[in-house]
């Protein structure tokens, strides 16, 4: 044996600490915000191939430091192992800069708030010593360059050429989560190629941590963020805070690359922590990831940063208790027991055969927003306007002048009602409440008599009776009622929209509600689970969707969704899935962990189909034989869905975990098996289905992620 000579044992050090592009920016950025920098920027040229500078206007390098700054295991950060317990800084283990100066050619210019405006340029050699030191202009902060990345690495620089595209993208994902997690510090990423510079990073200074997460995943997204806390007296030290994006497909991502977490405000990877986070909201949302943020505070006595170089990976001493106050924070935010729903109101209009739709004369006109009848008109007409996109007008015309009768040679023809194509019958709301008073136009020329037959809802014909009715003699009287009728029309929707919109504004909870406009915005309907158990039924539209009432409000259930829902869970709680026993037991190979998570929760392996034999005979690990594996129809389950659920196990053992493929067996078997669309219920069928969600986990969405309800219109005061 002989000892290794003092440059390969450095180099052989710096392999491990700055490993690809992502590592060696990372260390740089570490030590921009260790420094108290309020904006740092990271320039790349040819995404890093070229040269790598990262600049800050921290408070410098002091010049007793020059000669020591690079040099292995030299650091400010502490003096003892001791320290570790109450580090607050990235870096402390006086590594980095030296590995650098071992991959890539370093250049540092610096200057202190005592040298400013003058500063200083060091240059450094592979083994971290002061090989030339320059006087420059410089402002206060730090400027390193890096240039020849692993040129003397041949096998990393060929790789680092051959995918830099992956290696890009992961640093802007790296980058990413320093900007989210720093407060009051613009960070920047700009790279600079032969077509240009392009800007991939930019945060505010003077932000949220909400905003600036939004920088980076885009602001259509804010819509659909959640707030996530959890209260640390309620868990030991366990603080959580964060946002998350809602279980709905347009807010989730078909990937998990736009997750980020931090501990104790370190960014870093904790494998139990993002399991349990995917898992619960693939729950509700099976075909998306959800997008994070999230930050959790500990006790720095109760975690170990110092497992790898680069501090990614972290141990934390009491995981189970943060794991159970994660997943309490997660079950406010995905598996609520409220939900909120958009709000409209009836409006009312008269229809005036002056416009063609469709081969068919209309105009419409608004009144006050009162309903009854008209006496000088003698008619009826009602418009509701409906957070259902298919459902955009219906007319009702319910009397005609005594005089007119109806004549052999009147020809009735349709009068359809204009409406948009219905795409999706439960789809987001649109509230329109207009508070000018409109410019109606109103007919001139006398037409032959119409009659109100047909009323187009979506794709969906409802023919209507009605006697004839002459628009020309009605002509005059509409003209005499049109002005006082506008009038009315101002001052009654003013009125009575502000006092609405102030009682559900303060029935929400909203501050500041005498202002209208703030009112108005922030209306909403705040609708908890067990509201479902005192809606009443009012009846079934379409043979496919149930309206339901619930003091003022409207609601339209979606009797195939809420069945399936109902059905599904019920699946998910009771379903015992039988068991193929195997001619040879197989002996499983898994970690001391799992295997004693196996071991632990028998009963629920073999609830899933899963029976084992614990042989204590054997080594830790190899305890556990397989003798049944799990059969729906002609599936067989596979030892790869056993590890699913081993890991589901150790994320949530109190739940009853299912396998993503006997999810997907059940959710199918709860569609064939409720409620079709097409199907006539009785009032006692519908409340049945209307109540059943009351007693739901997550009443709000199918297995499929359909909306099982949505706010209809609500009723005037």
């Amino acid at each position: 044996m002989q000892a290794i000579d003092a440059a390969t044992v450095h180099r052989l050090c710096a392999g491990q600490v700055i490993v690809d592009l992502a590592t060696s920016v990372k260390e740089l950025l570490e030590n921009s915000l260790d420094a108290q920098a309020t904006h740092v920027e990271v320039k790349l040229k040819d995404s890093g191939l070229t040269s790598i500078t990262i600049t800050d206007n921290g408070h410098g390098i002091d010049t007793s430091s020059f000669s020591t700054l690079c040099r292995k295991h030299w650091t400010s950060k502490i003096s003892r192992f001791e320290d570790l317990e109450h580090v607050s800084t990235f870096g402390f283990r006086g590594e980095a800069l030296s590995s650098l100066c071992s991959v890539a050619q370093v250049t540092i210019t610096t200057a202190t708030r005592d040298s400013a405006p003058m500063g200083t340029e060091l240059e450094y050699n592979m083994s971290g010593e002061l090989t030339k030191q320059t006087q420059v202009a410089r402002e206060r902060g730090t400027t390193v360059r890096l240039t020849q990345l692993f040129a003397k690495w041949p096998v990393r620089h060929q790789d680092l050429k051959k995918n830099i595209r992956r290696e890009y993208l992961r640093l802007v994902s790296l980058v990413e989560q320093y900007a989210i997690i720093s407060d009051n510090v613009r960070v920047s990423l700009i790279n600079q190629t032969r077509t240009g510079t392009v800007t991939h990073v930019r945060t505010v200074v003077q932000s949220d941590r909400l905003t600036r997460l939004l920088s980076v995943i885009g602001a259509s997204l804010r819509p659909h963020m959640a707030r996530i806390e959890h209260d640390s007296t309620q868990d030991g030290d366990v603080k959580i805070d964060g946002y998350i994006s809602q279980p709905i497909p347009e807010a989730g991502r078909s990937g998990s690359d736009k997750q980020y977490l931090s501990v104790n405000n370190r960014p870093c990877d904790v494998p139990h922590i993002k399991r349990l986070i995917n898992e619960t909201y693939r729950a509700y949302c099976p075909a998306k990831y959800p997008v994070f943020a999230i930050s959790i505070t500990l006790n720095a006595q109760t975690i170990d940063v110092n497992l790898t170089p680069d501090k990614r990976t972290i141990l934390i001493r009491h995981e189970a208790v943060v794991l159970d106050a994660l997943r309490k924070a997660l079950g406010r935010v995905l598996e609520p027991e409220e939900s909120v729903f958009s709000v409209n109101r009836v409006q009312t209009q008269i229809v005036a055969p002056s416009e063609t739709v469709g081969g068919s004369s209309v105009q419409q006109q608004n009144v006050a927003p009162e309903h009854g009848d008209n006496a000088e008109t003698g008619k009826r007409t009602v418009t509701v306007e409906t957070s259902v996109p298919g459902v955009i007008r219906c007319f009702a015309d319910d009397r005609t002048e005594p005089s007119r009768k109806r004549t052999a040679n009147s020809v009735p023809e349709p009068n359809p009602v204009h409406s948009k194509k219905l795409k999706d019958p439960l789809a987001q709301p649109t509230v329109s409440a207009p508070r000018t008073r409109p410019t109606p136009a109103l007919p001139t020329q006398p037409t032959a008599s119409k009659k109100l037959q047909t009323m187009v809802i979506g794709n969906c014909r409802n023919r209507i009776q009605n006697d004839l009715c002459s628009w020309s003699q009605t002509r005059t009287r509409m003209q005499r009622k049109h002005a006082r009728h506008m009038a009315r029309l101002e001052e009654s929707q003013d009125r009575s929209m502000h006092s609405e919109d102030i009682a559900d504004a303060e029935r929400g909870g909203v501050q500041n509600t005498d202002d209208p406009e703030q009112a108005s915005r922030a209306l909403s309907r705040l609708i908890h689970k067990t509201d479902f158990a005192r809606m009443s039924v009012i009846g079934q539209f379409n043979h496919g969707f149930i309206v339901a009432r619930q003091s003022s409000d409207l609601y339209i259930v979606d009797q195939h969704a809420a069945d399936e829902k109902h059905n599904f869970e019920h699946l998910q709680r009771r379903a015992i899935i039988s068991s193929q026993p195997l001619i040879q037991p197989t002996r499983l190979e898994l970690s001391i962990v799992d295997e004693a998570v196996a071991i632990e929760h028998q009963s629920t392996l073999e609830r899933n189909g899963f029976r084992i034999q614990v042989d204590d005979t054997q080594s830790p690990g190899h305890k556990v034989l397989l003798l049944s594996q799990p059969v729906i129809g002609q599936t067989v389950f596979s030892q790869q869905d056993f590890m699913e659920l081993v890991g589901k196990l150790c994320v949530c053992p109190e739940a009853m975990p299912r396998c993503e493929r006997a999810r997907k067996m059940f959710a199918s078997r709860a569609c064939r098996m409720s409620i079709m669309v097409g199907d006539p219920l009785s009032v006692a069928q519908m409340s049945s289905v209307v109540n059943n969600l009351s007693q739901l986990d997550h009443p709000w969405n199918c297995p499929h992620g359909r909306p099982t309800m949505r706010h209809l219109y609500r009723l005037p005061l």
